[in-house]
Order: C-alpha cells, then sequence, then structure tokens
C-alpha cells in the first residue's frame, strides 16, 4: 500500500512539472525565470547546465535589439553621415546573419522535440527549448523591425546628404585607395570564375575536397564586397568635385556590380541613390537631375509591393500589357484595313472569308499575348494565372471554329440539300446551330479540365439534383425532338403560311426549341416546336390553288332571258379566264329566291395560292362580272321591301 500511494505521488509531481514547463515557454516575464533560478536543485548533476541555460533565457528575455536612434540622425559633417550609413547597413547585414540562424535554430527544436518524447521527464532539454524557442522569437522580431524601418532610415539618410559638405582626401590616399578597389576587383572576379568550375564539379560529382574549398573561399566573399564599396563610396567623395564624369561612372559600376555578386537588395539603390544626390548637389547638370528622379523612383519601386509583389515588377507587368492593348489598335486601324482593301480588289471570296474568321480571335490574341508576357515579367508563378492563359487560349481556338461554321454556311446548305430540296434551309440552320451549340460544348468542358473539374463526375454527383434538372430539361427536350420531328416530316418550311392554333402567318425560322412565325399584323410570335408537333397545322403554302366561293344577288326585275344569259356569260368567262384553274370544279349557278335578290352561286378555283395573285384574280373576275351584269340589262340587288296599299272605297 505505501509503495502504490508514493507512485501516485510521484505522477501527480510529474504532471505539475510538466504543466509548469508547458507554462513557461508561454512566459516573457524575467522575474519568473529568476524565481525559478533560485528554485534549481543544487544537487542535480545538470545544475549549472540548467542555471545556464536560465540565465541565457532572461538575457534574451531583457535584451532589445540596437536600432538606428534619433541621435544618429543629428548629421553635422561628412564623417557622422558615413558612420550612421555604416551603422544602418550593418544592421541590414545583421539582420540577414539571423535569418540564416532561424533555419538552425528550427532544426535544433527538432531535434530537442524528439529528444523530450524519448525523455518526457528531463528538465534540461525543456529548458534548452525554451531558451531556443525565445532566441527565435527575439531573432524574428530584429528581423521585422530592421525590414520595417530601412526604407525609412534611408530616405532621412539621403535627406540630411543635401546639406553636408564632404572634405576631399589627400591624393595619396585617393591613389591608395584606388590600388585597393582594383586588389579586391580582381580578389571578387577571381572567386566568382571559381564559383563556376566549383557549380560543374558539382553537377559532375568530382573531387569532393575541392568543393569544400571553394566554398570556404566564398564565405570570404561577403567581407570583400563590403570593402569595395565601402572604398568605392570614398572614392566617389574623392572625385566629386574635380571628375564629376568619374564619380557617375563609379556609380553605375557600383549598381551593376552590386546587382551581380551581393544578396543585399537594398545596397545597389541605396549607395547609387546617395550618390546622384551628392552629384545634383555639387555639379547641378540637369541628366544627373533626371536621374536622381529615377533612382528615387526605383527606392519608392523596390521598397514596396503590390498585390504580393514589387512595385516596379508590377509596373513593368502594366506597361508591357498597355503596350499590347496599343499595338492592338495599330493592327486594327492600319493593318486590318490594308489587308481589307487587298481582299476587295480578289475576285473570289475565299479570302473576305478568311478574314471574318481570324479579324475578331486576331485582336483577341493581342490581350492574351499582353497577359502572358505581363506575367512573365511580373515572375507571377500561380496556378491560377496559368489556369486563367490555357483558358483563354482555349477560348481563342474555339472562337475560331465557331467563327467557320458561320462563314461555311453556304456549304452546309449545299450539303444539306442531299436531304432534301425543299427543306435544305431549315435542314442546313438545324446543323449551323447543332454544329455551334456542339462547339461552345466541347470548348467549355475543355476549359473545366484546365481548371480540374471532371463534368461526368460532376453530373454523377449531383443526385436528386441530377434528376431536378431533368426534369426541368423536360421541356426543352420535347421541344428539340418536336423541331426534329418537323423537319423529318418536312410539316412546314421557312415562308410558308400556316395557322398552329390561335397562331397565323408566315414561318421565319424554324429553331432547335422554337419556331419563329410573323402574323399579318407583322407581330413576330415564337411558337415551342414542341406545341406545333403536338397540335394539327394548317398549312396554306401546301395548296397549289385556292378557292373563290361568292353568291351575287340581280334584282327581281330581271328576266328569265336575261338570267340564261348572265349564267351562260359568267361560265364562258371562267372558263376562257388565265387565272382559274380548268380541271378544278367550277360551279355558276341560279341558287334560290331571297327575299329581295335573285341569288346566283359561283364557285371555283384560282390556279395560284399566292394571297397577293390571288386576290388579283378575283377583283378582276368581280369586275367582270359587273359588266356582264349590266350589258343584259339586269342590276344587283340590295335587301329592301316593296308595301302595297289597296285603297278601300268608302261606304255610302
Amino acid at each position: 500500500m505505501p509503495k502504490i500511494i508514493f507512485i501516485c505521488l510521484l505522477f501527480f509531481v510529474h504532471l505539475f512539472a510538466l504543466d509548469i514547463n508547458a507554462s513557461l515557454e508561454q512566459q516573457n516575464n524575467p522575474k519568473v525565470f529568476e524565481t525559478l533560478l533560485k528554485d534549481l536543485n543544487q544537487s542535480s548533476p545538470d545544475y549549472k547546465l540548467q542555471q545556464t541555460l536560465i540565465k541565457k533565457i532572461i538575457d534574451t528575455l531583457q535584451s532589445k535589439p540596437t536600432l538606428v536612434h534619433e541621435k544618429d540622425f543629428s548629421i553635422k559633417n561628412d564623417t557622422q553621415f558615413i558612420a550612421t550609413y555604416q551603422k544602418i547597413n550593418d544592421l541590414l547585414a545583421k539582420a540577414y546573419e539571423k535569418k540564416d540562424a532561424i533555419k538552425h535554430l528550427k532544426d535544433q527544436l527538432d531535434d530537442i522535440e524528439e529528444n523530450i518524447q524519448k525523455d518526457p521527464t528531463n528538465v534540461t532539454l525543456k529548458l534548452e527549448k525554451i531558451y531556443y524557442k525565445k532566441l527565435l522569437l527575439a531573432h524574428q522580431a530584429f528581423i521585422d523591425a530592421v525590414f520595417k524601418h530601412y526604407p525609412q532610415w534611408l530616405d532621412r539618410l539621403l535627406a540630411k546628404l543635401r546639406f553636408i559638405d564632404f572634405k576631399l582626401p589627400p591624393k595619396k590616399a585617393v591613389e591608395k585607395i584606388e590600388k585597393k578597389i582594383a586588389y579586391l576587383e580582381k580578389k571578387i572576379k577571381k572567386l566568382s570564375i571559381e564559383k563556376e568550375r566549383w557549380e560543374i564539379l558539382e553537377n559532375s560529382n568530382k573531387v569532393s575536397y575541392l568543393q569544400k574549398l571553394l566554398l570556404a573561399q566564398f564565405k570570404k566573399k561577403e567581407k570583400l564586397i563590403h570593402d569595395w564599396l565601402r572604398l568605392e563610396f570614398e572614392t566617389f567623395f574623392s572625385y566629386l568635385k574635380k571628375r564629376s564624369s568619374k564619380a557617375l561612372h563609379i556609380s553605375q559600376t557600383i549598381k551593376s556590380y552590386v546587382q551581380k555578386h551581393s544578396s543585399n537588395p537594398y545596397i545597389p539603390v541605396s549607395l547609387d541613390t546617395s550618390m546622384l544626390y551628392m552629384l545634383n548637389k555639387q555639379i547641378g547638370n540637369w541628366k544627373i537631375q533626371f536621374a536622381q528622379i529615377k533612382k528615387e523612383v526605383t527606392l519608392f519601386a523596390t521598397t514596396n509591393t503590390f498585390l504580393g509583389m514589387p512595385l516596379y515588377k508590377f509596373a513593368e507587368g502594366l506597361g508591357i500589357f498597355l503596350l499590347f492593348l496599343l499595338l492592338r489598335k495599330v493592327f486594327t486601324f492600319f493593318v486590318l484595313k490594308i489587308i481589307h482593301k487587298i481582299a476587295k480588289l480578289t475576285t473570289t471570296t475565299f479570302d473576305d472569308k478568311l478574314l471574318e474568321i481570324i479579324e475578331g480571335p486576331l485582336k483577341f490574341a493581342f490581350i492574351i499575348l499582353g497577359l502572358y508576357f505581363a506575367f512573365l515579367v511580373m515572375d507571377i508563378e500561380n496556378e491560377v494565372f496559368d489556369k486563367t492563359l490555357k483558358s483563354l487560349i482555349i477560348f481563342e481556338i474555339f472562337w475560331i471554329f465557331y467563327n467557320m461554321v458561320h462563314v461555311l454556311d453556304e456549304t452546309i446548305y449545299k450539303f444539306a440539300k442531299r436531304f432534301g430540296r425543299e427543306l435544305y434551309r431549315e435542314i442546313g440552320a438545324f446543323f449551323i446551330k447543332t454544329l455551334k451549340i456542339f462547339i461552345l460544348a466541347i470548348g467549355l468542358v475543355s476549359i473545366l479540365q484546365v481548371w480540374n473539374i471532371n463534368v461526368s463526375a460532376f453530373l454523377a454527383s449531383l443526385g436528386l439534383g441530377g434528376l431536378a434538372f431533368a426534369l426541368a430539361a423536360k421541356d426543352t427536350a420535347a421541344n428539340l425532338f418536336g423541331g426534329l420531328s418537323i423537319l423529318a416530316d418536312r410539316a412546314l418550311k421557312i415562308d410558308d403560311w400556316i395557322k398552329v392554333g390561335d397562331v397565323e402567318g408566315t414561318v421565319e425560322d424554324i429553331g432547335l426549341r422554337t419556331t419563329k412565325v410573323r402574323t399579318f399584323e407583322k407581330s413576330l410570335v415564337t411558337v415551342p416546336n414542341q406545341m406545333i408537333a403536338n397540335n394539327p397545322i394548317e398549312n396554306f403554302s401546301r395548296r397549289n390553288i385556292r378557292r373563290i366561293k361568292m353568291r351575287i344577288g340581280l334584282v327581281y326585275s330581271t328576266t328569265h332571258e336575261q338570267m340564261h344569259n348572265i349564267l351562260t356569260d359568267i361560265r364562258n368567262m371562267l372558263k376562257s379566264h388565265p387565272g382559274i384553274a380548268k380541271k378544278a370544279t367550277l360551279l355558276v349557278n341560279f341558287d334560290e329566291f331571297e327575299d329581295s335578290s335573285l341569288s346566283i352561286f359561283i364557285y371555283c378555283f384560282t390556279n395560284t395560292a399566292d394571297w397577293a395573285k390571288y386576290l388579283e384574280i378575283k377583283e378582276d373576275i368581280n369586275l367582270k362580272i359587273m359588266e356582264i351584269v349590266q350589258r343584259n340589262g339586269s342590276d344587283f340587288a340590295f335587301p329592301s321591301e316593296s308595301i302595297y296599299i289597296e285603297k278601300i272605297a268608302e261606304k255610302e
């Protein structure tokens, strides 16, 4: 029983220790660790190591990064200027060193974590973990502070540069500096050559000790470049008043050389800009003023970002895109106009159709090229941008195919004549629309595949949504099959005069879903193909003759002989009339005695179904009937009543 109680106590003490250590990782108060230092078990074999680690943690928490202070900008002479400038660049170099150290600290923390998992009760390991974490956070805070304030420090320093008179060093000192520069430059160039050799050796897996030897030399390069820059900077001021052109040359040399050999992105701009400030102050050359503005813009563009990229890269990309838009305008207003004029001079229409196919896509190609080169200059390696460009290229290709269908419609209509000359226009239009929809569908699927969207899997995953979609598309499918049945049955064609339900007019278009009918009131009615397929269609254009049916009434004063002559003359007139169908039924009869007239029934057919010609024939027949009635001494009756009044003799 005592053993069990002792084991439980040890377990709870162990848990309590873990909780304390876990909370210590979040502590940033040095006093907490000072208390912990006093409570350390001095009899522990790791006491000294634990004591050292806690002291390091306290020092890390108490230390504050030494940055550039306000007093450093109270610059009155060239010595103070160079000292502040050196301090700023030393801070930047230190920030880069800490950035490299962070990678090493993270590796050490990973190793400590593995050891803690193997030995969870090891206090020393936990203290090491806390120390490295605090050190990593301190390094990161220093890096963030330097990178944040560096452009501001540089701007303030350069502003002071205008008001400082630099003393010229003695001639011998200048010559000594120049010799030192030449020596350093030679050493750096030699290292660069050896670097190329080293890379070749590394790629071909040659002697490893030589690689290590060369790598050790590269570590010297950063110091060489730093010394070279400092000496060039001093040399520049020595040449400033007497040899301004040489000073400008050194300024340009510094920029190109440092960009080639140094990993520091700020030094080339800052040094070159400061030199241009001095040239402007001492010489006052307008070229230098322009260069100063250019360098200030460069400084702003390299130290500021937009959408996560340097501002100058975004500006370059935008400029290239605008350049391609300008080229597009030039191409449209000059090149295309000349090509159109040349095409009009030819006798064939092939070149005109080819221009119609490619004109729109050619203009759009400038936009695609502009985006491509803009992204290339901006170093955008983003999957979204890549997929957008690929989608635009696919859109361009299928646009050309779509235009080809539109331009090659005559060929399609010729092909449609094989299926029937009567409905070749309707079948051709159906083929054209089907091809366009097919091209659009393939293009859409291709674009969706670029974005890794599986269309078949997407449709299969719809489930009940797919069923709802199918039900919603039921009418569309019915209209589509209705259109196919109209073309297959040849029930109607374009320009036919039809009547379907309450709709009567001339067919203007037979589509995949609907048929457009122009009524005699000139309004356009869109009729679903399903309705046309499921209802009786009265096609007036399919009849080759048109009926004339009418009654005329003659006055009751017409005699038997007059009536007989009128009937005979009308029959003969209709039989000989060129607009009356000869083989069709022709009836002219004295039909009945009406209340106020003697009715003659006339029934015949014109030899045309055209509405306008039909009216002309009917008008001519009516005029000739009037002439026949008048010639035979009769007249047309109108509704009338005769009232007879009988006079009765008065009674006597």
